[in-house]
């Protein structure tokens, strides 16, 4: 069944009156407030990010399609996985700045998620390595260009993680190491041919970065 022309609210009330599911079943599964449930419904903001799953489960739907739309998909009904998944969104730089608004009130704007098998926070997504600047000569840690970088902005940045920040500029989001020494905070490539750079505040930093995927050449 194709539905790549409904809204995420169109798809959401379609399953809900093939299902026979009122507002409040809505509300209960996913623990979202009344409030929150009726602009689903009625075609206010689309569901973010942390409802995406509770909610795709109630309408017995994958997240993909509740997303996105496209051929309808029932998910497996397996509960014996070893290893619990999930699907996150995969961004672009420029969208990475934005992600908080995107996921919120235009998560149609998502053209491709990933699945992920770590324990993340509901807010985490992921990025393609635009650069050699964290290709290391040296170390264990190395970040290819082309590599899927999965951001958590729930984390904790402290020095010594690989983050996604914004530069002063406040325009171009970048991945580095940070390092914090006193009131003074640099972003470090592990690329010697490239320079570090200092930041002013710990609050241009996005996310910190969680887990790399790569293809093997």
């Amino acid at each position: 069944m194709k539905n790549t022309n409904m809204t995420v609210n169109e798809r959401i009330r379609t399953r809900m009156r093939e299902l026979g599911l009122k507002n409040k079943d809505l509300s209960n599964a996913t623990k979202a407030s009344k409030g929150t449930v009726s602009q689903w419904v009625n075609g206010g903001n689309g569901p973010s990010s942390q409802y995406i799953t509770p909610l795709a489960k109630i309408l017995q739907v994958t997240e993909q399609w509740l997303l996105q739309g496209g051929t309808r998909q029932t998910p497996l009904n397996n509960e014996t996985h070893i290893r619990r998944v999930s699907k996150i969104p995969l961004l672009t730089f420029d969208q990475a700045g934005e992600w908080s608004d995107i996921m919120n009130q235009n998560p149609e704007l998502v053209k491709s998620w990933i699945t992920v098998s770590e324990e993340l926070s509901p807010f985490a997504f992921a990025v393609i390595m635009d650069n050699d600047s964290m290709v290391s000569q040296s170390g264990s840690i190395t970040i290819p260009e082309g590599a899927t970088i999965i951001v958590d902005p729930e984390e904790k940045p402290i020095t010594g993680k690989i983050v996604l920040s914004y530069l002063d500029d406040k325009i171009t989001p970048t991945i580095k190491k940070l390092s914090i020494d006193g009131n003074s905070i640099y972003l470090i490539p592990l690329n010697s041919n490239y320079k570090s750079t200092q930041i002013s505040k710990l609050n241009q930093i996005i996310g910190v970065c969680q887990q790399i995927l790569f293809k093997l050449p």
